[in-house]
């Protein structure tokens, strides 16, 4: 599916702005999954949301809209939620899982009228995952069922996934572009050795290659 310029801004508008009419626009022109949007009919387990937030937040921000499924067709059902999930009893476990700097919040709407008539009567909540290039790459506390501490995740597309090596270099560029450091003594070779160490505990690792120091 060809995302058109017009539902970039379209998303853009509902990051900046996530109000109800913003939503509503956003679902309206279907723009479906990518690298910075993902649709879920129901809150997965937490070990897999971890994952999805570690994803978007490692690949520069992003939302994740529950209660709409994206059909083989591209697609989207606004099916809605059954229930609002209380964000009390979500986010004390969810964070066990995720760094105290990743910042994401967790959004309620519910539309009882709307022009885009399907929404009517139904609930919806978004988890928004804001972008933090000078803290990457963010690393689970914790292993559970589908997300581990040693492995770097990003968005490829539509799925959030074990970053590849050079899905690495690109977050390790991210963060010396930033021009911020943790620790200040850590130079170029202190961060070639942080994601060197990560990539070697990837499984099917592919190895890093030497290549010439730019002076």
């Amino acid at each position: 599916m060809t995302i058109l310029k017009g539902q970039h801004e379209t998303f853009a508008r509902f990051f900046t702005a996530p109000t109800r009419e913003a939503l509503r626009d956003l679902l309206r022109h279907n723009i479906g999954e990518t690298d910075y949007l993902d649709f879920k009919a129901d809150w997965p387990a937490l070990p897999k949301l971890a994952r999805h937030i570690l994803a978007l937040a490692n690949s520069g921000g992003g939302a994740l809209v529950v209660g709409v499924s994206q059909q083989a067709d591209g697609s989207l059902i606004p099916s809605g939620l059954s229930s609002i999930k209380d964000k009390a009893q979500l986010m004390p476990p969810l964070s066990s899982y995720l760094p105290k700097p990743l910042e994401y919040q967790v959004l309620d709407f519910t539309f009882s009228a709307a022009e885009y008539e399907i929404l009517i009567g139904k609930s919806f909540q978004v988890l928004l995952v804001e972008d933090n290039p000078k803290l990457m790459p963010f690393l689970s506390l914790r292993d559970g069922e589908g997300v581990r501490t040693t492995v770097t995740y990003v968005r490829d597309g539509t799925t959030s996934t074990e970053a590849g090596h050079v899905q690495l270099q690109a977050v390790l560029n991210r963060r010396i572009e930033s021009g911020h450091s943790s620790r200040p003594l850590l130079d170029l070779d202190g961060h070639l050795a942080q994601l060197r160490h990560l990539d070697e505990q990837r499984e099917a690792n592919d190895s890093w290659s030497e290549s010439p120091r730019v002076p």
